[in-house]
């Protein structure tokens, strides 16, 4: 099995994580790698994905797991197939797949924006709540999301860096500007949000990886 870091970076930012699937599917394709497929009345291939990234936020750290001994030359091979934005980073042959999906429960972002950083977002730890009010198919909700928010630090005027849970338990980099916005008085602009890095609890991915093939 073969672990894959790729970017999501430029337009490949807006592709929906559904449609990432298609998009990587096909790629293979294109590039005639050899899959395994599973077994039964419906197969499929063989793919699976770290959690789903937010539409619209660029990535610097997206994976997934491949069943396939199809390794040759795999890297070039991906790249020279996929769309646009698509890269592959990096790989690692395993004998099995480490559930990126579950094991992963924190990322990294940089965002930047004229003036984010002038509100001291290290401020949010000394905040008894950091309520967020927002839409969802269920109607209007508020919701602390204070222990959702890991780390964060100033940068500089316009930029700031944060630790947010990541996964089955997730605050959406959108929704913690939202409460920016709510909370600190934060300017209403379009921010730009790269995912930097993702975490195995407190573990890097790529470390977790390296240690995972040990």
């Amino acid at each position: 099995m073969l672990i894959v870091k790729y970017t999501k970076k430029g337009s490949a930012c807006y592709v929906s994580h559904v449609d990432t699937l298609r998009t990587i599917n096909r790629t293979f394709s294109r590039a005639d790698v050899s899959v395994d497929y599973s077994e039964g009345f419906n197969p499929h291939m063989l793919v699976f994905f770290s959690p789903p990234n937010a539409v619209g936020v660029e990535s610097e750290c997206e994976y997934f797991a491949v069943s396939t001994k199809d390794e040759r030359d795999f890297l070039n091979r991906f790249n020279n197939n996929a769309p646009q934005g698509f890269v592959a980073q990096k790989m690692w042959v395993t004998d099995k797949n480490p559930n990126l999906a579950k094991e992963i429960t924190r990322a990294e972002y940089v965002i930047s924006g004229c003036g984010i950083g002038k509100i001291k977002v290290e401020n949010i730890f000394d905040m008894p709540e950091f309520n967020v009010s927002f839409s969802d198919k269920n109607g209007e909700k508020t919701k602390d999301y204070k222990s959702f928010v890991l780390s964060a630090k100033t940068m500089g005027d316009d930029e700031i860096c944060v630790v947010l849970k990541y996964g089955n338990e997730n605050l959406r980099p959108d929704r913690f500007i939202d409460g920016l916005v709510q909370n600190f008085g934060l300017g209403k602009q379009d921010y730009k949000i790269t995912k930097t890095k993702v975490f195995a609890n407190d573990v890097f991915a790529d470390d977790f990886l390296d240690n995972f093939m040990k």
